[in-house]
């Protein structure tokens, strides 16, 4: 009997004692959020694009200079000569570039797409190309050339520029590219007579077909362009590039556009 008694109080003393519970310990342990900073909307940024593009009108005048074409034909009283002087070479070209280039402020490439019409600034005139080796000079075997009223080149492209930022607002671009000139219209040419009077002494130039056929141009030709600009940034809304190089002939030039 006194066995049974005392069981309960030997077995209570072997359990093992457990500590009381705090209503507190009871709630969710997972951190609070953390409220958002002040000035700070909770939302994150988009990211930035890592380029922008730009469309520009573009406009060249374009020449080569009467010294380098001596180098090939005479002009005018050039070796005690007696024809008219050499027609000067001028042309001037319009049209639409599609641009992309590095986003932000630091320096980066630009990539541009070009469609131009090239028309030509060129008068009607004698055209008389300088013997080789130790010929006699002959100032009559020329030909006098008339470039049709349509006469010209469209002309479709790429170019690659490097665009070094000098200030925010400001950068200098180096750069090149190629492309390919489609001609229209064509250049009409006389030459001398059976009897030998030179074409620039003919005179049923006006109002009479040409008695060659046509200068032969052929129907597309190749284009190496090479470039050097300065360029004006408007907050990357708008740009202006001021340039100069080769396309094909030396030109000077502008692009304006809108930067998105």
């Amino acid at each position: 009997m006194l066995h049974l008694l005392l069981a309960p109080a030997a077995f209570a003393a072997q359990a093992p004692t457990l500590a009381p519970v705090s209503h507190l310990q009871q709630e969710d342990t997972q951190p609070a959020p953390t409220a958002p900073a002040a000035g700070d909307s909770g939302v994150s940024d988009a990211p930035q694009r890592p380029y922008l593009m730009e469309v520009n009108l573009r406009g060249k005048y374009m020449s080569i200079p009467d010294s380098l074409i001596d180098i090939w034909m005479f002009n005018g009283s050039d070796d005690n000569g007696n024809h008219q002087p050499r027609p000067q070479v001028r042309a001037y070209a319009a049209g639409m570039e599609f641009a992309i280039r590095s986003n932000g402020e630091g320096s980066g490439a630009m990539g541009a797409f070009y469609f131009d019409y090239f028309g030509h600034l060129m008068d009607d005139g004698y055209w008389d190309d300088r013997e080789e080796g130790d010929s006699s000079i002959i100032y009559n075997d020329g030909y006098y050339l008339a470039p049709s009223s349509n006469f010209g080149f469209v002309t479709l492209g790429a170019n690659y520029y490097y665009d070094l930022r000098l200030a925010p607002w400001f950068s200098f671009m180096v750069g090149g590219g190629l492309g390919v000139a489609i001609a229209i219209g064509e250049i009409q040419r006389w030459g001398p007579t059976e009897d030998g009077t030179p074409a620039w002494n003919r005179s049923d130039l006006d109002g009479t077909a040409a008695d060659k056929d046509p200068l032969p141009i052929p129907g597309a030709l190749p284009i190496v362009d090479l470039n050097a600009a300065v360029k004006f940034h408007f907050n990357d809304k708008a740009s202006l590039r001021i340039e100069g190089g080769l396309h094909p002939l030396f030109y000077g030039g502008a692009a304006v556009g809108i930067v998105f």
